[in-house]
């Protein structure tokens, strides 16, 4: 801390200096300009700074602040005594408080450029050890680089490194002494290498003056060919004049030769698997059923291109095998790459790929000109056939009616446990597993393509037969003769079956047939309710249904039959029908699931009455009545429906029902049994309990 005493002195001391300095300034003749002496007073300020520590100007600002306190201190005593000794004391105080604040303001001004240069100091670092930071990346680059390039020596390898050279004893025992020079070569490995390439050299300069020679020879059996040719094509304009001349007498013996020419060309295209299907189905045709036709359809054109591509493919893989090495590597590889690019994407294409050609059997309605159209397909890399069915000459009308008719499901089940979800092929889940699509996808991918489904019994039909991981084509007669026959009834059975359904749901979903009368005995019953509804159902909405569990729980009602769901009412009473008509149609009855609002909900697992209209409504058998089991069992129910309100009717007040049906008695026994079942009464019908 600087004494006041030591300040004064100083101050005292500085007073003469500046004395002194201004006597020099008046008599030197040098006069400084107002920019000159600021910029000296910065440069002594930045010395200054230079020179002395921090730690003493800190000290001096200390002081300095303590000296200011102290003078604040005694000019508010002073100001307190109010005399004219104090008001001079004063004075002197502020000029010694001025002096205090200039000092203040040197030492700010000082630290400031202390702080300037550490800045700039500190700003040089950085540069230079962002420069010494990019010199070290770029020596790292440098070094990093000659590393890769030393690699790439060590890993060089000669163009003649993949020339299959012969073996060394062979080189030894065919090569002339003049090149192979066992003497030099054995001992020198550089020597042998370069003579083994040498002996390769003149060899295939012998097999190219071979090869050039053959060449030769090839185009003269060519030019014998095209003459040939030429001799050929000048015989068809002849060949086709006198077919054309034995047309009439084609046409009056009924014997379309050229037709069956036609025909035979196209079927000599077909896939072995598709050209047994269309030889013995054909063959059933003519001998057995001529509702049943057999033809070919596809592009003539692609098909036969893919059988003259896969002969060209293997005559040039033994050209390029035989010249390969003649070929400069570069274009080699280039269409390589082209050929091998995307090869998965390639192959998941090609297993969903149909043969070019499809055999369409199309089977005749016995009792109209409706008839079914099956496609099969046949994919090479799945090694299966796929069926796709087809209406023809056939409108569907009706949206219930439409899903009886669809293709998609019309042969689900044709045999047992056959729907065509799986692939027959066991080699299949393989294939998938190692081009990394899921089963599902390749279903999608079926789809999209619009293929169809691969049902085991078509691959029977085909000839084909999985045994493990591969297949194999049957060729024993006797199981054609027994499977094709069997298949194609199958197949007329469903079909005709489907057709009567189909006339049997749109007649009750377009209120044809008429359900205000029941004639189950010949003898006319009026029937009071109104059949309102008649609705197709999914899978998932028939088991939504509460009253449709038992069938589910005994495994009767299952994915691929058919659901629908009919609304009977009469007045505030409303009888909703769940039907289930199974995929054996009509060798399996169709059940019924009766559901009743009115007074509450009731069904046959919380009312006896309604379990007895579901069993009376289902007792009726469909082998027996294939034609009109629905509507018969439709007006079961609405007769069960209209006497269960009538003889429960009368029970509630006001009675909303009244009998309008003639019955014996309304109860019968401790169950209370009513009166379902109509009865012959000579030349009426009454209602009687079951």
């Amino acid at each position: 801390m600087v004494n006041k005493a030591e300040t004064t002195n100083d101050r005292d001391g500085n007073d003469k200096k500046r004395r002194k300095t201004s006597v020099n300034e008046t008599t030197s003749p040098v006069k400084l300009s107002k920019e000159d002496l600021y910029a000296n007073t910065i440069a002594f300020e930045e010395r200054e700074a230079s020179k002395r520590a921090p730690e003493k100007d800190a000290q001096l600002f200390h002081s300095t602040c303590d000296e200011l306190r102290a003078l604040f201190d005694d000019i508010a005593a002073l100001k307190k005594e109010n005399s004219e000794e104090s008001r001079a004391k004063i004075a002197e105080k502020r000029v010694e408080g001025s002096l205090a604040f200039i000092t203040l303001k040197k030492l700010n001004r000082l630290d400031k450029v202390r702080i300037r240069d550490g800045k700039e100091a500190l700003h040089k670092e950085k540069l230079r050890v962002d420069s010494n930071r990019l010199q070290l990346q770029n020596l790292l680059y440098e070094a990093d680089h000659l590393r890769k390039e030393v690699q790439r020596c060590y890993l060089f390898k000669s163009q003649d490194e993949e020339i299959e050279l012969v073996p060394e004893t062979e080189f030894y025992d065919k090569a002339p002494e003049s090149i192979s020079r066992p003497e030099k070569t054995k001992q020198d490995e550089h020597a042998r290498r370069i003579a083994r390439l040498e002996w390769e050299l003149q060899q295939r300069k012998e097999l190219d003056a071979l090869c050039k020679e053959l060449q030769g020879s090839k185009a003269k059996v060519a030019e014998d060919i095209i003459s040939k040719t030429e001799r050929l094509e000048s015989l068809a304009p002849r060949l086709k004049d006198l077919l054309a001349a034995t047309r009439p007498l084609q046409d009056a013996l009924d014997m379309p030769i050229e037709k069956g020419w036609e025909i035979q060309k196209t079927v000599r295209l077909l896939v072995q698997p598709l050209y047994v299907l269309y030889a013995n189905v054909s063959a059933y045709g003519e001998a057995c059923d001529p509702l049943v036709s057999t033809t070919v359809q596809g592009d003539e054109e692609e098909a036969r291109q893919v059988e003259i591509t896969g002969n060209l493919n293997c005559e040039s893989d033994d050209e390029a095998s035989e010249n390969g090495e003649r070929e400069s590597r570069g274009s080699y590889n280039r269409r390589k790459a082209a050929k091998q690019q995307d090869p998965l994407r390639q192959k998941r294409k090609a297993l969903v790929k149909p043969h070019p050609l499809s055999v369409v059997i199309t089977i005749k309605s016995k009792e109209g000109k409706e008839s079914l159209a099956l496609t099969f397909q046949y994919l090479p890399n799945a090694g299966f056939v796929t069926v796709k069915c087809s209406l023809v000459d056939f409108q569907v009308s009706g949206v219930a009616a439409g899903d009886v008719m669809s293709h998609e499901n019309i042969l689900n089940a044709l045999f047992s446990e056959d729907n065509g979800d799986g692939s027959p092929n066991p080699k299949t889940k393989f294939q998938l597993q190692e081009y990394g699509i899921t089963m599902d996808k390749f279903y999608s991918m079926m789809n999209d393509k619009d293929l169809g489904k691969p049902y085991k019994w078509a691959q029977e039909m085909c000839g084909i037969e999985f045994v493990n991981s591969g297949e194999k084509f049957i060729t024993s007669s006797d199981k054609w003769q027994i499977t094709i026959p069997a298949t194609i009834k199958a197949i007329r059975a469903r079909w005709e079956a489907r057709l009567r359904l189909y006339q049997q749901v749109h007649e009750l979903e377009t209120g044809i047939v008429d359900t205000s009368i029941n004639t189950e005995h010949n003898n006319p019953i009026r029937i009071s309710s109104t059949l309102v509804q008649w609705t197709a159902l999914s899978h998932a909405e028939y088991c939504a249904s509460n009253v449709t569990k038992k069938f589910l729980d005994q495994n009767l009602a299952g994915r691929n039959d058919l659901y629908f769901r009919a609304i009977v009412t009469r007045g505030s009473a409303k009888l909703e029908c769940y039907i289930c008509v199974p995929c054996s149609f009509p060798e399996s009855t169709p059940l019924w699931s009766l559901s009743l609002n009115w007074n509450g909900k009731h069904s046959a697992a919380d009312n006896a009455s309604v379990r007895d209209m579901e069993y009376w409504t289902n007792s009726l058998e469909a082998p027996k009545h294939p034609k009109t089991i629905l509507s018969w069992q439709l007006k079961r129910a609405m007769s069960c429906l209209d006497i269960f309100l009538e003889t429960e009717g009368p029970f509630y007040t006001p009675a909303e029902f009244t009998q309008d049906k003639t019955y014996l008695k309304s109860f019968r026994g401790r169950p209370r049994y009513r009166p379902l079942r109509i009865a012959s009464n000579g030349s009426s019908s009454v209602f009687t309990q079951i």
